[in-house]
């Protein structure tokens, strides 16, 4: 670490924020890195983010290539929602299942992609890899795919049915699939891929287009070959996420209601 010294406050700011209490104070009250940084340092970079003064530079670690101040945007502040905004901004996303024949820019699906990267991951080990189907063919393909792992374990012949009439219950008509998938020997990459389908699902909802989690190709992708072919998935991955994407056909006006929340504190 270097910390510039004439911009230093010595808060202690960046102490108190290392996930591993990496950083401490040196004679002087100036932060310093421990010796055991060079292998436990995970580069989250909270303490760069954290220093209101912009002192602190982390070098190369063996998790990254070093971060400076200049390199991080900065919190916009008046950018800043309400607390009433946040709320109907969660409480009104729907898991949508219609979609209009439109698909997505490739370079909004980018920009998704590129919020979805800043969810949380175990170690900041950020193992979240995606696939994301450019045409609505691809996409069908995924379905039948999926249609046909059901027929061969004999499940889900209400879905099996309906993909025969030309009505598809697994993809549902939507023009793109996002799927994440990660290094199975990962440290946890299920929990990982999933926090950043769900950033992914809400940078969608805020982009005023349409999610939803595609439950029954994740299925069929644990163990079907033919899918896992289509995919291109790496040796030794697995799919831990997948998400329909597309514009919405309709726009709820009403947020339902769900059940109360069941708690108990614990003294």
């Amino acid at each position: 670490m270097f910390c510039d010294t004439s911009l230093c406050k010595r808060c202690g700011a960046c102490a108190s924020e290392c996930p591993y209490s990496l950083i401490v104070e040196d004679g002087e009250g100036f932060p310093r890195l421990r010796p055991a940084a060079r292998k436990t340092c995970i580069g989250c970079g909270h303490c760069v983010a954290v220093c209101p003064v912009a002192a602190l530079t982390l070098p190369a670690m063996p998790v990254n290539r070093g971060l400076a101040p200049d390199q991080c945007p900065p919190v916009e502040r008046d950018l800043g929602i309400s607390l009433e905004q946040a709320y109907q901004f969660l409480r009104g996303r729907r898991s949508v299942r219609t979609y209009r024949d439109k698909p997505i820019p490739e370079g909004v699906v980018a920009d998704l992609l590129d919020v979805a990267r800043f969810a949380p991951s175990a170690k900041n080990g950020q193992p979240a890899r995606w696939i994301v189907t450019r045409t609505r063919k691809a996409t069908r393909r995924l379905a039948g795919l999926t249609v046909e792992f059901m027929a061969i374990n004999n499940v889900f012949p209400g879905v099996i049915r309906n993909w025969e009439r030309g009505v598809d219950k697994v993809l549902h008509g939507a023009p793109h699939v996002a799927v994440a998938h990660a290094p199975e020997d990962g440290f946890n990459p299920a929990e990982d891929c999933s926090l950043a389908a769900a950033y992914l699902e809400l940078a969608a909802h805020a982009h005023g287009l349409g999610a939803c989690w595609a439950g029954f190709l994740m299925e069929a992708a644990e163990g079907y070959g033919p899918i896992r072919e289509a995919l291109g998935l790496p040796e030794g991955h697995g799919v831990y996420a997948a998400l329909m994407l597309g514009y919405p056909k309709y726009r709820y006006a009403r947020i339902p209601l769900r059940r109360e929340v069941e708690l108990r504190w614990l003294d």
